[in-house]
């Protein structure tokens, strides 16, 4: 991976609204996994004054999703197909960190393992994602 394919990739992630509401922050590939650092906000608590699952899941996507973009090279982005949350314990409001590992890149599917971690480097919640590689070139800009 060059720092031009990493940068066109963060580039697109930045054109989503998910990767500001979190303020996703792509810290680097240490041979495994992608890791970044993502921020919940109080906008993201449920009335237990933690962080709700929904946006937990949000997160796990977005980096698994930006992972499989810059393993491609901003060739390919993962559409959705399954997404299987398990929470492990609860995430407050503040910054946390997050790991995403492509498990298996097929021609027309990806698997990709995803997690994160509470500031104390607990884990909080993993993630299997599935999704069909759809290439960027097809996607048209919705503005």
């Amino acid at each position: 991976m060059d720092t031009k394919s990493i940068n066109k990739s963060i580039e697109r992630a930045h054109s989503g609204n998910t990767f500001h509401f979190l303020k996703t922050k792509y810290i680097g590939f240490d041979g495994n996994n992608y890791n970044y650092e993502l921020e919940f906000s109080k906008e993201c608590l449920n009335p237990f004054k933690t962080v709700q699952g929904g946006m937990i899941a949000s997160a796990i996507d977005e980096i698994t999703s930006i992972s499989v973009n810059i393993l491609t090279e901003d060739k390919y982005l993962p559409s959705s197909t399954d997404i299987h949350i398990t929470f492990h314990r609860p995430l407050l409001i503040g910054k946390v960190t997050g790991t995403a590992k492509i498990i298996k890149l097929g021609k027309q599917i990806v698997s990709i393992e995803g997690k994160l971690f509470t500031s104390n480097g607990k884990i909080a919640a993993s993630g299997l994602h599935t999704a069909v590689l759809t290439e960027t070139s097809n996607i048209t800009s919705y503005v």
